[in-house]
């Protein structure tokens, strides 16, 4: 996980865009001149909470707050500071994977890097999952990282199905069983011994009432996650229902896991079917449950896994949401990777499979990370064509598929996927699915070919 600490006013806006490209693995922090957190103290909390925190402030200010005698640096720390005006970002800490950072977020910002250290050695090819979802480093769970860098099995076992980006090839599922383990999840490790990647799935449904004591959801939370193992940092968003997000118990569970709320209308919750409906509620309320249903409502399709449990005055539920695929429409402009845009290279570095025909799929082939499937599909795929796989990508009923139905059977199908295409990428359309879809235009393909 991630800190983002907004040095005030002026770092909210890249900020924000950050959080809102790494939902599943940044937390804000945003300072305030009008409030308790300003800057010190948001710069603590967040070095408190986060190994890598990246400050969106004018340099010299974000220097002057490490140095303010109310902040202390933790050994281990590594610190970004990005430019408000979207110029450059530095890393203040010489390390390979703030380096690595830094290079996503100039990809993912379209700034500057600029490194002031000596330059950095070969990063660990788990690195790669940083900016997407919690990476958990156990005492004993160094092997997993270890055995990665060094070429060595590893064993990838997925417990929480999610889009992961381009794994090193000697990380797979089929790995012996004594290799080190890499573990999608979002439960704690029991023995401490694996490498936990926790993505932020769970929604958290709570039902508060007037009298219900401003810590009291929060304690029964923490009480029903310690029961069943999920970790908190997998805790993605709070549901409740209209009316109910500035509920004193609802604000301070918020603050606790710094986490946004959502409000479902209770007429909406009332049409979900839930495993312990009350009646009593829905005379007070208008829908027999508000904790199941809003953390249902919010899973978006999800599943309930922790049904409803009471303390009191207040109710908790859990439920995961469903995990849609990635689909990035990728234009690569006139091919040469100088004229790539910089978030086109982020999305590509993102996927875990790019797909395209020939000659956009080799055009970015250097560029993509090791262990990235490429599939290269000619336009009107027959059965004698082959992709760089080694075959068509064929639909159920053994069809051959284009370029743009091979991408959105992989993405249907819960997988990153870049579909690229030479050009502004202004031709690319894919119908709506059960997957996440944006677009990244690129340059004109004839833009090399302008007069100067």
């Amino acid at each position: 996980m991630i800190g983002l600490v907004a040095i005030y006013g002026p770092g909210r806006p890249l900020t924000d865009e950050l959080q809102e490209l790494w939902p599943e693995s940044s937390r804000a922090y945003r300072a305030s001149h009008t409030n308790c957190l300003q800057g010190p103290e948001a710069m603590q909390v967040a070095l408190d909470n986060h190994r890598q925190v990246i400050a969106v402030g004018a340099l010299g200010a974000v220097v002057g707050l490490l140095g303010d005698p109310r902040v202390e640096v933790p050994r281990g720390a590594e610190v970004l500071c990005v430019d408000p005006g979207r110029r450059w970002v530095i890393p203040l800490t010489h390390t390979d994977s703030a380096v690595e950072l830094a290079e996503e977020v100039a990809g993912a910002l379209g700034v500057t890097p600029v490194f002031t250290g000596p330059p950095p050695g070969p990063g660990n090819p788990l690195d790669v999952l940083t900016p997407h979802a919690v990476r958990y480093r156990r005492a004993g769970a160094g092997h997993a990282a270890e055995a990665a860098a060094a070429g060595e099995p590893v064993r990838l076992v997925t417990e929480v199905a999610y889009p992961l980006p381009a794994l090193p090839p000697n990380v797979r599922p089929d790995a012996p069983e004594d290799a080190p383990v890499l573990r999608i999840t979002d439960r704690e490790d029991p023995d401490g011994s694996d490498l936990l990647v926790v993505p932020r799935t769970l929604v958290v449904g709570i039902g508060a009432g007037s009298g219900t004591e401003p810590a009291e959801a929060m304690r029964l939370l923490m009480d029903v996650l310690k029961e069943t193992g999920l970790l908190r940092s997998a805790i993605a968003r709070i549901a409740t229902v209209t009316g109910k997000a500035d509920h004193p118990a609802v604000r301070w569970a918020a603050r606790c896991l710094n986490v946004p709320v959502e409000e479902h209308p209770a007429e909406e919750l009332a049409r979900i079917t839930v495993p312990n409906p009350s009646e009593a509620v829905g005379t007070a309320v208008g829908t027999v449950s508000v904790a199941e249903a809003a953390a249902l409502a919010g899973a978006g399709g999800g599943e309930l896994v922790v049904p409803k449990r009471k303390s009191a005055t207040a109710t908790v539920a859990i439920a995961r949401a469903a995990v849609r695929g990635r689909l990035a429409l990728v234009g690569l402009g006139p091919g040469a990777p100088d004229l790539l845009v910089p978030r086109a290279l982020t999305e590509l570095r993102r996927a875990s499979v790019v797909v395209g025909l020939p000659e956009a799929v080799e055009a970015v082939a250097a560029l993509l990370r090791p262990g990235t499937r490429r599939v290269a599909v000619p336009e009107r795929a027959g059965p004698g064509g082959s992709g760089v796989a080694g075959r068509v990508p064929t639909d159920g009923a053994g069809e051959a598929l284009d370029p743009t139905g091979a991408a959105v059977t992989l993405a249907a199908h819960g997988h990153a996927v870049a579909l690229v295409a030479l050009g502004d990428g202004a031709g690319l359309t894919v119908p709506s699915g059960a997957y996440e879809l944006l677009r990244v235009p690129g340059l004109p393909a004839d833009i090399d070919g302008i007069p100067a």
